[in-house]
């Protein structure tokens, strides 16, 4: 039941996607987020290379919290969250270029992390929101944090999950792998238009599942999957990853330690901090360094330090949701 279950809601997601290519409705390009209290609602924002889409959770009158996601990720990382939080504060959560059902970059074009930060510029002015207020996770959450240290008036609040800073401030270890990835994103140019390899449900499951250092459990890999694979063309029994081949080979920029202690100190709104204890990231001395020093900076930093994965947030939700309640209330983020 379960794969019958995944499979339709990946043929769903291909039917949205395919129906956007052919003329995307001019509601999902209105500036008013139109949504019902029950399901989330698909969203498109236009951009010059296409489309950044999303869904969204709970009143369409009130401004959302802008959800974000990790490398590889889509929106769908927020299924089983949203839903235990959106009648509190709505959420939107968006796919970031390349990912979900979001746009490519043109041909020739790379990503770059700092692009997605600000990707959020563009959101925010879009939508001409004053403040803005994040729940970010992974790659997500360090997008989310580089916004809030640039621009700290402009933020009401920002959640984190497993992750704070970017793990590239190894400057050797970084420029090591400069020399593949460089090699290998050039040959992801010429492939773009190219089917990747196909697999069965049970397959894909098990690859997005090892992918991540077994992060994200078996039975939360269907979440990501709507929005992140498609069937294949030649055998429609089997699917591949959908999203853009070349963030695989994203050139994470090195970062030297003493700009990325500059940054943290410039964090000052009140910041939820969730780490999974079972997760490799965040780690390490300098991280945990770090964290240190956002507490003693920021007398707004709640930080929780709980048992599960890099991918707490979607394979148990409820432990992440009953700390960002609180959250809410303590600083008086909800009405």
């Amino acid at each position: 039941m379960a794969k019958n279950l995944l499979k339709s809601l990946i043929l769903t997601s291909k039917s949205v996607k395919n129906k956007s290519s052919i003329g995307i409705p001019s509601v999902l390009f209105s500036r008013r987020l139109h949504m019902g209290d029950a399901t989330p609602k698909e969203i498109k924002i236009p951009v010059k290379w296409g489309h950044v889409s999303g869904k969204l959770w709970g009143n369409e009158n009130e401004q959302p919290i802008l959800a974000l996601h990790g490398w590889q990720d889509n929106a769908g990382t927020w299924d089983t969250l949203a839903p235990l939080l959106y009648k509190k504060r709505p959420i939107l959560a968006i796919d970031f270029p390349g990912h979900g059902l979001s746009s490519w970059y043109p041909p020739g074009m790379v990503y770059y992390p700092w692009e997605f930060a600000r990707l959020i510029i563009y959101i925010k002015q879009y939508y001409k929101w004053e403040k803005i207020s994040f729940l970010g996770h992974s790659m997500g959450s360090i997008a989310a944090l580089r916004f809030a240290t640039l621009f700290p008036d402009e933020v009401t609040f920002y959640i984190a999950i497993d992750s704070l800073i970017a793990d590239d401030y190894d400057l050797n270890a970084v420029i090591d792998k400069y020399p593949t990835n460089v090699l290998k994103m050039q040959k992801a140019q010429s492939r773009l238009n190219d089917e990747p390899p196909s697999y069965t449900l049970d397959e894909i499951i098990k690859i997005w599942h090892k992918s991540t250092r077994q992060s994200v459990a078996m039975d939360s890999a269907k979440y990501l999957l709507k929005r992140g694979s498609k069937p294949s063309m030649s055998d429609p029994n089997k699917f591949y990853f959908s999203r853009d081949s070349r963030l695989k080979h994203m050139l994470f920029n090195p970062e030297d330690k003493r700009f990325v202690e500059a940054i943290v100190k410039r964090l000052t709104c009140p910041t939820l901090y969730v780490k999974g204890l079972d997760s490799p990231f965040a780690s390490d001395d300098f991280s945990v360094e770090m964290r240190e020093l956002i507490k003693k900076t920021n007398p707004k930093f709640d930080c929780h330090l709980v048992p599960g994965t890099h991918h707490i947030h979607l394979n148990e939700p409820e432990k992440v949701a009953n700390l960002i309640l609180p959250f809410y209330e303590k600083y008086n983020l909800i009405k």
